[in-house]
């Protein structure tokens, strides 16, 4: 669906909140108007829960009422943003006959981030879906990312759609419409310039950064059934040696998460042939892979990991993923409520890491980022602030088949590269893999669902020292947000005596 849509999709949802808040509607009212845009929005948008593939889930059946569940969950969201903006829009004095006691077009986009952020916070935080992602085809729209993440982009939109039903349903509608028209002429044309400078002379190749995204292509039921481990690393050897038979020689060979489908580097034999291919080649390896230890009680923790064999075979740091998808990964809240983590729904019961780590290459060094984590971008500005070059994201999104789940995921990738402009390269088992630059431009991509090998010189990341806006002082838009809401509350409250 091209982004535009998004640019008006809020102005049903506005239009019900005001036409409620004049007739002194109550809050539940409001509350079942939100919930019930966002459930049919929700329950559209992720209708790839009901495609999951049967090794994602223990119990198949349950893909059916977790799709209706997740949707429902998530529509508590937009119904409380449609109870707090119609509250705060509602007429003041003692009569309830005045004005509002806020402008629905004030109230409305500070509550709307608020709640957005809340949704995308914590160990069940699901960004996925915020409005600013539906602009990641409109390449200098996407450029306001690097002044104030995805944030920035959503209420940019949310703002939009604001001065879109002004200009359709208000009483003065040329300003809004012309101000409508400038919220979008003027951060394109910005975005253009900053698109302009960014290209630059042409250089001359760098053979130091070509580096091998290898897509294995290898079925869930195959890879986690136990049986197939030899062949599965076969395949990837092969397209590993495959690259580095190229010129010039790739510096670094990326394969995805958990990419072999075992403890990669715990089974001697299989770490051994990673290693020998790494030292016989001198291309090093960077791949995902299930990991285990032990901690000081005795008790073992499973991770999802990354690690580097290094040219010369040997082991680096080995990161583990820091946000675990909730139910899938791990049961959420486990650690206030124990008991939790003896519910069965097929989760993986990983444990989180805790840190960035950096792994050094010839073309800078770079951080991971393992599936669900590169749509948060806090991860992946900790990780530049911490000396992160560029990014890597290795994932699995064979569970999700060719939906729409799999342009999602990736399109909200780049938007990590665009706030902090480093590139990215993004090595998915069955695609999308890709890599974009530190602008947003997808360089380069392979067929989804094909085993193959996307060799490219990585784009560079821009001037070393010059941090973007977000990277140095993060999700502005969200404070201010919060802030605006509690001033707007404020000021009900005053207009309401």
């Amino acid at each position: 669906m091209p982004g535009f849509v998004a640019w008006g999709a809020l102005v049903p949802l506005l239009i019900g909140i005001e036409q409620r808040a004049r007739r002194l509607a109550t809050a539940g009212s409001l509350f079942r108007l939100g919930w019930l845009f966002g459930f049919v929005f929700f329950l559209i948008g992720m209708h790839w829960i009901a495609l999951l593939s049967e090794v994602a889930i223990t119990v198949p059946w349950l893909k059916y009422p977790a799709w209706i569940a997740a949707a429902a969950y998530l529509a508590l969201f937009s119904g409380l943003a449609a109870l707090v903006a119609g509250v705060l829009a509602r007429p003041a004095g003692p009569l309830r006959r005045g004005a509002a006691r806020v402008p629905l077009a004030l109230a409305f986009p500070a509550v709307f981030l608020c709640v957005e952020e809340l949704r995308a916070s914590g160990e069940v935080g699901f960004p996925w879906f915020q409005p600013g992602y539906t602009q990641h085809g409109y390449l200098p729209l996407l450029q306001l990312a690097s002044l104030g993440s995805v944030s920035l982009v959503s209420l940019w939109v949310v703002l939009l759609n604001v001065l879109l039903w002004r200009s359709l349903m208000g009483g003065a509608r040329l300003r809004p419409a012309l101000g409508a028209l400038l919220l979008i002429l003027v951060p394109w044309f910005w975005g253009q310039r900053v698109l302009q400078a960014a290209v630059g002379p042409v250089s001359a190749p760098d053979p130091a950064r070509v580096v091998a995204l290898v897509q294995g292509n290898v079925a869930g039921e195959v890879k986690w059934s136990g049986k197939h481990q030899p062949e599965i690393l076969a395949t990837f050897l092969g397209l590993s040696d495959e690259a580095a038979g190229r010129r010039p020689r790739p510096v670094l060979a990326i394969w995805p998460e958990t990419a072999t489908g075992s403890y990669l580097r715990k089974q001697v034999d299989q770490a051994l042939a990673v290693a020998g291919f790494a030292a016989r080649t001198g291309v090093p390896v960077f791949s995902g892979f299930a990991d285990y230890a032990w901690d000081r009680d005795g008790r073992q923790h499973s991770y999802n990991s990354a690690a580097l064999f290094a040219a010369d075979g040997s082991l680096g740091p080995v990161y583990a993923k820091r946000h675990l998808v909730p139910f899938g990964e791990r049961m959420p809240f486990q650690r206030l409520i124990p008991w939790l983590g003896r519910l069965e729904f097929g989760q993986a019961e990983w444990t989180a890491g805790e840190r960035t780590v950096l792994f050094p290459s010839a073309a800078g060094p770079f951080s991971c980022l393992v599936c669900f984590e590169a749509i948060f971008p806090d991860l992946a500005r900790s990780d530049v602030r911490a000396g992160a070059r560029w990014l890597v994201n290795i994932t699995n999104d064979e569970w999700f088949g060719n939906s729409a789940a799999l342009y999602q995921h990736a399109a909200m990738s780049v938007f990590r590269a665009v706030e902090n402009r480093v590139p990215l390269a993004r090595c998915a088992n069955t695609g999308l893999t890709l890599v974009s630059d530190a602008n947003g431009r997808v360089v380069s991509t392979l067929p989804v669902f094909e085993p193959g090998v996307l060799m490219t010189e990585l784009p560079r990341p821009a001037a070393v020292g010059f941090p973007t806006p977000y990277t140095r002082f993060g999700d502005w838009p969200g404070l201010l947000s919060v802030l605006a809401l509690v001033g707007l509350a404020l000021r009900a409250a005053v207009r309401s005596r």
